[in-house]
């Protein structure tokens, strides 16, 4: 994807960190000073996780430097974001958050028909939709040459939304088949997408909570994508697949994950921050502590690495003894 479009997109989410970061006078506090998250949580009575998410997005952004747990502005905030310094543009990044609330009304002042508020059945279409179109934004075809299946029958395609890497991962292997499990309110969009390509007589939808539901019987290969993001909920899905997963089988895991010990990548950190706004009590994990949790699960993990821009991929592989 067209880097310019992407931050196009994405831009919403920067800017309502950047106003954050102003209204808790984040750059002032630091000045020429070096401060842990912890430090200045203290300093601006706010929560610790929720800042240092912030923080994390803000190194991403190049607005904030991190060096041994300790956070200092970079050269572009010392000049316009320190309250007091000649160029300073808090005072205005302060009037758009202030106003930002009427260009919601944008839509509805542009367009002749009435708003129609969408329902809970729309919206989650809706982010189905959404996550297939990022998948197509270079992350399947990152996925698909990452990973090999060539010695796979069986793979389970757990949580597999619209189906986008089963059906890439089908038309790459002949021999695979693909078992989606998911919601039955995802399943009648993932039935839209699968029945458009010639693999869909290799690929069953079946309806299944991956948390606690048999997932199917000696499983060569189960694919996580966008799955774990919450740590109670990944615990217990690792928990279940380790009991269908065949002993040598894979685990692939795939997401918008970030890595607190070295910031980065930025979407990463946007998108975590995004998890935390629509649930403020879900302990989200990072890429460091969802390793842990893979670990503490048993399994044997064979690489971490960045997937695209924006993602990470963790393969994995249950023992031979287990």
């Amino acid at each position: 994807m067209n880097n310019s479009i992407f931050d196009l997109v994405i831009a919403p989410w920067k800017t309502a960190v950047l106003q954050t970061a102003i209204r808790l006078k984040i750059f002032t506090l630091l000045s020429d000073h070096q401060l842990s998250a912890e430090e200045l949580a203290a300093q601006t009575n706010t929560n610790e996780v929720f800042l240092q998410a912030v923080l994390n997005a803000l190194v991403c952004m190049g607005l904030l430097r991190f060096e041994k747990v300790k956070y200092q502005n970079s050269h572009l905030s010392r000049i316009y974001f320190i309250e007091g310094e000649p160029f300073y543009v808090g005072d205005f990044i302060q009037l758009l958050a202030n106003e930002s609330s009427k260009w919601n009304k944008l839509f509805s002042m542009a367009s002749k028909e009435k708003e129609i508020s969408c329902d809970s059945v729309e919206s989650h279409r809706t982010f189905i939709k959404a996550m297939h179109n990022m998948g197509m934004l270079g992350e399947v075809d990152a996925l698909i040459n990452s990973v090999s299946l060539s010695t796979c029958q069986n793979m389970v395609d757990a949580g597999g939304g619209s189906g986008i890497y089963s059906i890439a991962l089908c038309q790459k292997y002949p021999d695979l088949k693909s078992t989606i499990l998911d919601s039955h309110e995802t399943l009648g969009v993932t039935k839209e997408f699968v029945s458009k390509h010639d693999v869909r007589e290799r690929i069953e939808l079946r309806e299944c909570d991956i948390r606690m539901d048999k997932l199917g019987d000696r499983i060569d290969a189960v694919l996580l994508s966008d799955v774990t993001y919450d740590e109670t909920e990944a615990e217990k899905i690792l928990k279940n697949v380790w009991k269908y997963l065949r002993a040598e089988g894979q685990l692939i895991i795939r997401g918008y994950y970030y890595d607190p010990q070295h910031p980065n990548p930025l979407f990463g950190a946007l998108f975590m921050i995004n998890q935390l706004v629509i649930d403020s009590e879900r302990e989200i994990l990072t890429l460091s502590s969802l390793k842990a949790l893979i670990e503490k699960s048993g399994y044997i993990i064979t690489t971490v690495s960045p997937l695209t821009e924006r993602s990470f991929i963790i393969m994995a592989t249950k023992p031979a003894c287990s």
